[in-house]
């Protein structure tokens, strides 16, 4: 860290960050806390520890000018800059959008989904230009979905498992982002792209742990869930029980086939779901994962 001083502005190649000693106590602790997002509640507490008398605001109004702090778009949440860090640089980390809502929203229920989701999860080998998020609140959702439009696509699902947590964020389970894709196939950006990822996903999910995730949803979900699996793990599909009726995947516009083991007209998918070779289930051969299956789901349904 520097204590000098340079003409050149805060962020440029030739700027060395300043550090006045009121302000030191502040970096050295975010330091030794390796901290990626700071809070002004953040810099309070630590304002408190620290014995300085200056108020939060000015210490972060303070930071940010001289490159230890920069923005994230929300009001109140930084990025910490360490001095490993060739001056005032964002890290550029991928889940970061996510992590700066969480930090100024605690009240909402967030994680990443989708392509997102699975890329956290080792399905995907990269992440869609923007971040897809599932906010599990109808109102916050459409909220979010406007003020960070630029930033991440914001999708309403409110899943019946709790988020695992990978590459530092709340991830939607496999069998909950499959069930999302089910649920509300209008939310996909672009449908094309599923079928990169989507087999490594589906080898992961478990019979047990999809029936509970379908457990309260209508029937319509469960038939669009059977639809989507019916390639890639039929030892699934067959066992989940069909709809009542015609199911529509997308909306009732052109059909673009119809699939008549679960009665679903699909309206939106470039592909059919059963041209999609089987995956064999991780974990578990595909023998033992019919029979878990077969208990599972007719116990559940």
């Amino acid at each position: 860290m520097s204590s000098g001083s340079s003409s050149a502005p805060p962020g440029s190649e030739a700027s060395a960050r300043t550090l006045p000693a009121g302000l030191a106590p502040l970096v050295e602790a975010l330091e030794l806390d390796r901290a990626e997002l700071v809070t002004t509640a953040d810099l309070e507490q630590l304002r408190k520890e620290t014995g300085i008398s200056t108020p939060a605001k000015v210490l972060a109004d303070r930071l940010r000018k001289r490159g230890w702090l920069l923005p994230t778009g929300r009001r109140g949440v930084y990025e910490f800059a360490p001095g490993a860090n060739a001056g005032a640089v964002s890290a550029g980390r991928v889940g970061q959008t996510l992590q700066v809502l969480i930090r100024a929203r605690p009240d909402v229920t967030a994680a990443l989904t989708f392509q997102s989701a699975a890329w956290a999860l080792g399905a995907a080998d990269r992440t869609p230009a923007r971040l897809e998020i599932a906010v599990g609140d109808a109102l916050t959702a459409r909220q979010l979905a406007s003020t960070l439009a630029t930033q991440a696509r914001i999708t309403w699902f409110a899943p019946a498992l709790p988020p695992v947590r990978a590459r530092s964020v709340p991830v939607l389970r496999a069998e909950s982002v499959i069930v999302h894709l089910a649920a509300r196939p209008g939310d996909v950006r672009s449908w094309s792209s599923v079928p990169e990822w989507l087999p490594d996903l589906a080898e992961t999910i478990e019979a047990e742990t999809l029936a509970a995730e379908l457990a309260h949803r209508p029937r319509s979900v469960t038939a669009r869930t059977a639809y989507l699996l019916s390639g890639l793990r039929p030892d699934i599909s067959t066992r989940l029980p069909a709809g009542h009726g015609v199911v529509y995947f997308g909306g009732r516009g052109p059909s673009r086939r119809r699939d008549a083991a679960t009665d679903v007209v699909d309206t939106v998918l470039p592909f059919d779901p059963r041209d999609l070779s089987p995956v064999t289930p991780t974990d578990a051969t595909p023998q033992t994962a019919a029979t878990t299956t077969t208990t599972t789901m007719v116990e559940r349904r």
